[in-house]
């Protein structure tokens, strides 16, 4: 399923403090540095809440226990770095840095921040192992105190390959043992529960579970990659049967992952904060029932996860003066405090653009679901990229039936909504439908094709594959030509996205070359892996190549080349997605992270051939089967008449086309 949920209804030019369900409470600025990562402590005593946050000059402690009048208690200056991360083990802050201050280790009994620790080397007491770094890029530490360092460096070279090292923070705090490495790949960040490392392995773009029982010989239970390719980091659910996954890339996605069968991950679900926007999410935290996420220029996000199958957004605050593309904003946040308030720390949110300490009160609650079926009201088949959208609500969404033409989403907010169910290539209806916080509605939809659309299909009523609504055979569509909008020839290595509701044949296609070469054309799903391909040699210029892809039915499907050097022409601007050719082939963008980019494929041919044509004789006067109404092309019930197309519905189920001419 594609699910996408916009954030805003109105021009995203200026959103800042645009907000719904989190309420500001308390901030704190800082006048000199930026802001990087947070994390949060409370005083077993005093049972007071404090906000850790990195900041690009150093580290700060403060004390939020009143939202509304935060505290820096201390603040430890160290290395200058983008990068500052920290966790905590008892009574004692664990704090990497790009910066070559090795680990930093603070004692937060001690509230005037005397009391702290730069370490670099770490010794097994009992093998006499050891292992050194001067810089991490992030860590990790779990319910037992171990500490996974991620990212590692000693004075600029990788150490354990950039995966994780294993410490010991709960034998000796201020002096961490070593424990073993994994090296299988570089980690970005990652989190672990009992023996099992959940990471993001940000270079390969996959999600790595890892069984970490035996710190000297750790191995992999299962990977799987994630949406956009570059995973940032991983959360695992509390029943531990689903994964969580960011993308730190423009246009990305929230990865939902059933991780039930180690051997056979799937990806049940996907989500955005804000689509189109080209925003870029950054570390996200299951707390319970809701994943709570950073993500940079849109601020901080929550939604319902209670149904790992289908994600819904129940709350926003949108702490950053812009939108879009940009590794500004929010970079973490903290939902585990004892009081239940979120902290996250912003990179330049302030007015003087440097870092700030946000602190909010949750007014969410859990989702309300809708789900169903739409069908075709003439064929009674599921109709497979139909488009359902939740209309007038403060959060506004929109997805897309699934190949079985089921679909799922919700809304934040309980309440009588409109529903708009639409289909190229369909009448559009609209249903009503009440909705409830934390049940599933079911809404089923039926929809009659629009007379005035063409639908491409097999016309042939004894072919297996007839379709009593097509009304043409074959079709073209995408760009006409490259003529549209400004380009140039192209060396790197993207690809067309579409959508494929039936199966059919991607017969030719126009493209523009710079010089002779072989070049190999490929059909791939939506995972990138090649169903169909072609080679051709082509001249300079415009050539119309024949391609002939069997495409089945998808979602997030491909074309593209098989590798970066094919210098075809690709328009840099204008493109106007979605193009719908015969309303089975939607082209709905590239993958390209500006939307005006369209690559390689034009003016493409595409056709569904009738398969299986029936040649038998049938004597209809032997026939038992009864008439039991016909239908016009909208599906009124009618009586019969000339120069119409109109549709015998039987008792037996079957139903015949039929245009009767005088």
């Amino acid at each position: 399923m594609k699910k996408i949920i916009l954030l805003f209804i109105f021009p995203l030019i200026v959103t800042a403090q645009s907000s719904y369900n989190l309420n500001l409470l308390g901030s704190y600025e800082w006048s000199n540095t930026e802001g990087s990562d947070i994390w949060g402590w409370v005083d077993p005593i005093t049972e007071n809440e404090y906000a850790l946050v990195g900041l690009n000059d150093g580290f700060s402690c403060v004390n939020v226990t009143n939202p509304s009048n935060p505290i820096e208690e201390f603040y430890i200056p160290d290395l200058n770095s983008t990068w500052r991360d920290i966790k905590t083990w008892g009574n004692f802050a664990y704090v990497t840095t790009e910066a070559n201050a090795g680990l930093l280790i603070v004692d937060l009994t001690d509230m005037t921040g005397n009391t702290y620790w730069h370490v670099n080397q770490f010794i097994n007491p009992v093998s006499g192992d050891s292992i050194s770094f001067t810089s991490s890029h992030n860590l990790y530490i779990d319910e037992n105190g171990i500490i996974y360092i991620y990212g590692a460096k000693n004075n600029g070279a990788y150490v354990a390959n950039g995966g994780v090292i294993f410490l010991d923070a709960s034998s000796n705090a201020i002096n961490p043992y070593y424990l073993g490495q994994w090296n299988g790949q570089y980690i970005h960040d990652g989190m672990a529960r009992g023996d099992t490392l959940y990471a993001g392995c940000i270079y390969t773009g996959d999600l790595y579970i890892i069984d970490v029982s035996n710190k000297a010989n750790a191995s992999v239970l299962g990977t799987h990659p994630t949406p956009n390719s570059f995973t940032h980091n991983a959360w695992v659910s509390d029943d531990g049967n689903y994964v969580f996954t960011t993308d730190e890339q423009a246009d990305s996605y929230i990865g939902s992952y059933n991780i039930s069968d180690m051997n056979n991950i799937q990806e049940v679900d996907r989500i955005q904060s804000n689509p189109e926007s080209n925003s870029i999410p950054h570390n996200t935290h299951v707390d319970g029932n809701f994943l709570v996420t950073s993500w940079y220029r849109d601020g901080t996000i929550v939604h319902d996860i209670s149904n790992p199958n289908n994600l819904v957004q129940v709350a926003y605050y949108d702490s950053y003066n812009g939108s879009g593309d940009g590794f500004d904003g929010c970079w973490g946040t903290y939902p585990f405090l004892p009081s239940g308030n979120i902290i996250s720390s912003e990179i330049n949110s302030s007015n003087t653009q440097t870092g700030k300490l946000m602190i909010y009160e949750r007014d969410f609650s859990g989702a309300c679901y809708l789900e169903g079926h739409v069908t075709d009201g003439i064929t009674g088949n599921s109709i497979t990229g139909a488009n359902v959208v939740i209309l007038n609500t403060v959060i506004s969404n929109s997805t897309f039936t699934n190949l079985g033409g089921a679909y799922s989403c919700g809304n934040a907010d309980s309440g009588t909504f409109d529903v708009l169910f639409s289909m190229s290539g369909y009448i559009s209806d609209t249903l009503q439908a009440t909705l409830i916080n934390g049940q599933i509605v079911v809404l089923d939809a039926v929809l009659y094709v629009d007379p005035n659309v063409p639908i491409l299909g097999c016309m042939n009523p004894l072919a297996s594959n007839y379709n009593p609504n097509a009304n043409i055979s074959s079709d073209y569509g995408g760009e006409l030509n490259n003529n549209f909008s400004t380009g140039s020839y192209f060396n790197g290595d993207q690809h067309l996205i579409f959508d494929a509701t039936n199966d059919f044949v991607i017969k030719s296609a126009v493209f523009y070359a710079e010089d002779p070469k072989f070049i190999t054309f490929e059909l791939r799903n939506s995972n990138g892996i090649v169903l169909d391909d072609t080679t051709h040699f082509v001249f300079s210029g415009q050539q119309q190549l024949i391609l002939n892809f069997s495409v089945p039915i998808g979602i997030g499907m491909e074309l593209g080349i098989s590798n970066g050097n094919s210098g075809l022409y690709r328009n840099d601007d204008g493109a106007s997605y979605p193009y719908n050719i015969g309303s089975i082939m939607q082209i709905t963008g590239s993958s390209a992270s500006s939307s005006g980019y369209y690559y390689f494929y034009y003016n493409i041919e595409v056709e569904v051939p009738c398969q299986n044509i029936s040649t038998n004789i049938i004597d209809q006067t032997s026939s038992n089967k009864e008439l039991v109404r016909i239908l016009d092309i909208l599906g009124k019930e009618v009586q019969p008449s000339l120069n119409q197309t109109l549709f015998y519905l039987f008792d037996d189920g079957t139903v015949e086309k039929k245009i009767i001419f005088k």
